[in-house]
């Protein structure tokens, strides 16, 4: 009930202003229309087509650019924690990534491949491998000598190492990357796509900004909170649960 209470709480503070204060319901939508929207997309009824279809286009872009980055940054995450000289020639490049805004990669990209899918998955794995790869290195660097030690003296090396040794001794690490990464790339993949491209949620939310009206807007930036909401309840919060559990039985 508590955790219920400032859901509560802020839907009317938000009834009240939009209802006898900023009373302009296009720009200022009150609960009320904003659900009358939320009803409609999921009856799957959009201006620009079924929204189901834009969903799943957005949804296909997020989980493959969040996969290659997961991939990209762990890999690179993992060399970088044991090797200092491949961290600091890393470093560089991946705060740039991190730094420049969204909105200008995509751009930059394009310029250089027009407007194809490429562009926003690109984009979202730019910008997504970043922090996977800061959180993968700075686990490596909390495992302890004596378990690399032992390591090398029983000689593990190459694909055995990073599977059976690394990976496993960094677990919390990745499922904490993985959140925080999914996170984000919910975040920004409505820019990534705002470039013109056929389909995807960022394209309606382009339409209805165009037209000034704003509750649609806000109904799918709330469906998209829930699926990220959903992601983290039944996927990574379990996942964090199991690996903590192992890690006490361990010790």
């Amino acid at each position: 009930m508590l955790n219920a209470a400032p859901v509560v709480v802020g839907i009317g503070l938000w009834w009240t202003i939009t209802t006898f204060v900023l009373v302009q319901p296009r720009l200022f939508p009150p609960p009320q229309d904003v659900l009358a929207e939320l009803l409609r997309i999921l009856s799957n009824d959009g201006p620009l087509g079924p929204t189901y279809a834009h969903a799943g286009a957005t949804l296909l872009r997020l989980l493959t650019a969040w996969s290659i980055a997961f991939v990209i940054g762990t890999l690179l995450g993992v060399l970088a924690g044991r090797r200092r000289l491949v961290f600091d020639f890393m470093a560089n490049p991946v705060w740039i990534a991190m730094s420049v805004p969204s909105v200008v990669w995509v751009f930059i990209l394009l310029v250089l491949f027009g407007i194809e899918n490429i562009v926003p998955v690109s984009a979202l794995v730019l910008l997504l491998t970043a922090p996977v790869f800061l959180g993968t290195a700075e686990g490596v660097r909390a495992i302890s000598k004596d378990l690399l030690e032992m390591c090398d003296s029983y000689h593990v090396r190459g694909w055995q190492r990073l599977t059976g040794f690394y990976l496993p001794s960094i677990a919390s690490y990745m499922v904490a990357n993985a959140r925080v990464s999914f996170a984000y790339g919910i975040r920004i993949v409505l820019i990534a796509e705002v470039i013109g491209l056929p389909n995807g949620v960022g394209i309606l939310v382009a339409y209805w900004s165009d037209t000034l009206f704003m509750a649609p807007i806000v109904a799918w930036g709330i469906l998209l909170t829930a699926v990220g909401m959903a992601v983290d309840l039944l996927v990574f919060g379990p996942l964090q649960r199991r690996i903590r559990q192992e890690s006490e039985l361990s010790r």
